[in-house]
């Protein structure tokens, strides 16, 4: 119950900071890929760390209590820190980026903007791994103790 627990928590603390982020105007950090143009805000980030913390809580209490499943601690703690790692990096390269676009213009900060913004990727696509690989274990584990051989 414990991943669960962690993921709700952070899902009522990315609320409070979407309330935050919408009462002050925090500039988007534009993106410019393959000739399509993007302009990402904070609580576009924000909203999505919310929608995917409830997810990720309801999905470890649902394998808990409905298949009772024993989710593996170690890599349910991983899973957690690697979200916090693409929340906070995430959350970095705005904080740069709105520094840069409030009149601060060294070349080299926003250089380093690129940094926070590849660790809070990795992040977010290291959770989703473990979250894989996590989620395979325990199927494993409930198929066996159901179908298994006595």
């Amino acid at each position: 119950m414990l991943p669960a627990e962690l993921f709700a928590a952070l899902t009522f603390a990315f609320a409070v900071l979407v309330g935050l982020a919408h009462l002050s105007p925090f500039p988007g950090l534009d993106l410019y890929v393959h000739a399509v143009y993007w302009v990402v805000g904070p609580r576009l980030v924000l909203l999505f760390c919310v929608a995917a913390s409830l997810n990720f809580a309801v999905l470890y209490y649902a394998g808990e209590r409905f298949f009772q499943a024993r989710w593996n601690r170690a890599l349910s703690i991983l899973h957690v820190c690697l979200f916090l790692c693409f929340a906070i990096g995430l959350s970095v390269a705005f904080a740069i980026s709105t520094h840069f676009a409030t009149g601060a213009r060294s070349e080299v900060e926003i250089y380093w903007s690129v940094v926070p913004l590849l660790i809070g990727l990795f992040g977010l696509v290291g959770s989703f791994a473990v979250f894989a690989i996590n989620m395979a274990l325990t199927v494993t584990h409930v198929v066996r103790a159901r179908f298994g051989s006595p």
